[in-house]
């Protein structure tokens, strides 16, 4: 897919911008605090997903305003496309001029984004990695985000009814409740166990190879391992377990716990728990890893994503790089400046330098929340080939 032009008006410091960005690659440089992040995080709100950098909504309006508005026209599915976005009181959306729920923009508008927070997705505990999963899948099958804001409900609904068993001594009063919510909780989480076991094993190939590929092919084995929150049944996986005998298994397995649940005063065991561990040659990447190697790992990960995404959807997704090229090594600059991909690169960085390393892109000044013009770069062999004179002579 392809974005054309994006339009932000009110958006933190973006009061009135209008930007074009190149098809191939788009550099942002400025000095820090000028709106270039505030930039690149409007373009991946149109996918749907929730912002990277962790921000209250009501911190994308503009101070003083009581509105942002974001829209976007772009090439998603054989067409021509326009979403929009709109920030104030409520969140609301509209997709080629029909208004939908936000979430709904996810899977049209498709976007990966690479920021220095990526780190921990090895790094820190599983929940970074079970938001990692669950952006991901969403944007290749849409359908997830309804099935995981079910599951929040049915656990939230669960864990009111275990407090107050323990609050009014009323736990057997309780248990046909329970029974029925045990059944609602076994339905989604069912649907998202067998999401994630089999969206980790189409990760797995390309994270492999692509960690390969930054090692130079002389470093460790990178594999994914799948821990989910309540275990198959024995000898099978959540990829291959039929819904009837999943749902029964997962039935008998918070049976089996409500005690613990009782004492702990919350559903203990479920997709709420999952983690994804990173191994290097059998190792965990947090405990042991360099930084080095989890940095490689978290872009491995990060581009495995965008391979899945292109596979599934015949779409390579819009890459956003903000602030991370100076983390990367050679090659890995390589790739995104010149190499042969089918993304379009949209890219932050305080040095306009970097441009240089640019084969074909745009270049384009931040400054005070102001997008300066693009300044273009065309690969010399595409260049005209200077006029000659009367006599033959360049």
């Amino acid at each position: 897919m392809r974005l054309n032009r994006l339009s932000v008006k009110n958006f933190r410091n973006l009061r009135d911008v209008t930007f074009f960005p190149d098809q191939k690659v788009s550099v942002l440089y400025g000095d820090n605090a000028q709106g270039k992040t505030n930039l690149i995080e409007a373009v991946y709100l149109m996918s749907g997903q929730k912002s990277f950098r962790s921000a209250k909504e009501s911190e994308f309006i503009s101070f003083g305003e009581e509105y942002s508005r974001i829209e976007a026209d772009f090439d998603c599915g054989g067409r021509e496309q326009n979403a929009a976005l709109f920030l104030g009181q409520k969140k609301e959306a509209a997709l080629n001029g029909v208004r939908v729920a936000p979430s709904e923009l996810t899977g049209q508008f498709l976007a990966v984004v690479f920021s220095p927070g990526e780190l921990s997705l090895v790094q820190e505990g599983p929940a970074f990695r079970r938001d990692f999963l669950d952006g991901a899948i969403s944007q290749v099958m849409p359908r997830y985000l309804s099935t995981m804001n079910a599951l929040g409900r049915v656990i939230a609904q669960r864990n009111t009814l275990l407090a107050d068993g323990n609050r009014f001594g009323s736990r057997d009063a309780l248990e046909p409740l329970l029974e029925s919510w045990d059944m609602n909780f076994a339905r989604v989480a069912y649907s998202i166990l067998r999401a994630r076991s089999r969206f980790i094993d189409r990760l797995q190939g390309p994270a492999a190879e692509i960690y390969s590929e930054i090692a130079g092919g002389k470093g460790l084995k990178l594999t994914l391992l799948y821990e989910p929150g309540i275990a198959p049944p024995p000898g099978e996986s959540w990829s291959d377990v039929p819904q009837k005998e999943g749902e029964a298994h997962l039935r008998e397995e918070l049976l089996r716990c409500r005690g613990e649940d009782f004492r702990n005063y919350c559903t203990t065991h479920g997709p709420h728990r999952d983690n994804m561990e990173v191994l290097l040659d059998g190792i965990s990447a947090r405990s042991f890893g360099s930084q080095g190697q989890q940095r490689s790992c978290a872009l491995s990960l990060k581009l495995a994503q965008c391979r899945v995404m292109e596979e599934t959807l015949g779409e390579a997704p819009i890459v956003l790089l903000d602030d991370v090229l100076s983390e990367l090594d050679r090659t890995r600059r390589d790739f995104f400046l010149k190499g042969e991909h089918p993304f379009q690169i949209i890219l932050t960085s305080c040095d306009r330098q970097i441009f240089r390393s640019v084969r074909t892109g745009s270049s384009y000044r931040m400054k005070a929340g102001e997008l300066g013009a693009a300044r273009k770069k065309i690969p010399k062999e595409n260049k005209a080939p200077p006029p000659k004179t009367e006599d033959g002579k360049a």
